[in-house]
């Protein structure tokens, strides 16, 4: 795993490591923290945020509409959107392209991804709308399929399925929420820009399969509090919704294209969203790691067995079982604090006996 650069290393003045630090130090499994949703509802919100989005008048509304449908509200901003966050500085035009006269001044993206197949985790489904000022509630209510005014229906994209599509890249800068996000974050969102990593496939990438088309658009937003801050820089990747520890731009270029050695990043692998809960997610990681990338891009769903064994089903790898249990429970301080007085704790899983039990 790279190294963190010399500016962000490093103790405060009494000693105390940044949460991110001390949990590198600690060689933390990041497996199981990715959370468990049926989606994602991404608001376009401007900045600075506060460092809980709730607390964003205007978003109540639409919260309260995702938290009703099972999906999580980031607030997401533009690579090279302003005002910079006391964490953060600007980065640039946006490697994000926006086709001119495709927003209205005034005008945010709300982009749903919500899961087609009940029960099942794979690609979710994006859909896409546009909001005016006062219409953000009617907008996520349309595109949540909870009904909506005539305004509001047309400012809704199609919806788009598993295909090539768009990519979605978040990485948390939230610098009020947390100072190892802000500065990170930041400093992934510069690297990644630098990179060209947002925009149509590149040339040179691996070529799609026959019928499939071009590749994806890749879009870079910056995005507010994934959880996980001491994982920092975190990325959300979607339509996989996918999440992804100490990122970097050769981890992420990897998981956009879903190619490269998975031994070297799949220690970084947080988990699936949408997927089920820990212990199911740290199932999937062993998986993954015997599997290789195609089975981040397939259905799969897990039950639980009985006896503490996990089954994971998938269509491209047969079905597979194991028995996940906690493992070390390491402190989990606040950043720049001592470790020592940490009132939480960060829980590692294990995997035991994982097996193929039947062929795909």
């Amino acid at each position: 795993m790279p190294e963190p650069s010399k500016a962000m290393t490093g103790a405060s003045a009494g000693g105390s490591p940044a949460c991110s630090d001390w949990a590198r130090s600690q060689d933390l499994s990041p497996i199981g923290s990715a959370g468990h949703y049926q989606g994602y509802l991404l608001v376009e919100q401007p900045l600075p945020w506060p460092s809980d989005i709730s607390e964003v008048a205007e978003l109540a509304d639409v919260i309260e509409l995702a938290a009703a449908a099972g999906l999580r509200v980031q607030a997401i901003a533009r690579a090279g959107a302003g005002p910079a966050d006391e964490q953060s500085q600007e980065v640039g035009p946006s490697p994000g392209p926006v086709p001119p006269g495709a927003m209205a001044a005034g005008q945010r993206r709300l982009i749903s991804y919500r899961m087609t197949r009940p029960g099942w985790a794979g690609p979710l489904s994006r859909r896409e709308g546009r909001a005016g000022p006062g219409d953000l509630a009617e907008v996520a209510a349309a595109l949540l399929g909870r009904g909506a005014g005539a305004g509001a229906a047309a400012a809704l994209g199609p919806g788009r399925g598993a295909g090539p599509g768009v990519v979605d890249v978040l990485v948390c800068t939230h610098g009020r929420r947390d100072t190892c996000c802000g500065a990170r974050g930041m400093e992934l969102v510069r690297a990644l820009a630098e990179a060209g990593l947002a925009g149509p496939s590149p040339a040179g990438a691996s070529p799609a399969p026959a019928g499939a088309g071009p590749g994806p658009e890749v879009r870079l937003w910056r995005t507010s509090h994934t959880g996980g801050h001491r994982f920092a820089p975190t990325a959300v990747v979607l339509p996989s919704a996918t999440l992804w520890a100490w990122a970097d731009v050769a981890l992420l270029e990897q998981v956009v294209r879903g190619e490269g050695p998975v031994p070297g990043v799949v220690s970084r692998y947080r988990g699936c969203a949408t997927l089920g809960p820990p212990a199911h997610q740290a199932v999937e990681k062993g998986v993954l790691a015997q599997v290789g990338w195609p089975l981040l891009s397939s259905w799969r769903r897990t039950e639980d067995a009985g006896g503490g064994l996990v089954r994971l089903v998938t269509e491209v790898a047969g079905t597979w079982q194991a028995h996940p249990a906690e493992g070390r429970h390491v402190p989990q301080p606040e950043c720049r604090t001592p470790p020592e007085r940490a009132a939480q704790q960060s829980v590692e899983w294990v995997v035991d006996d994982l097996r193929q039990v039947a062929p795909a």
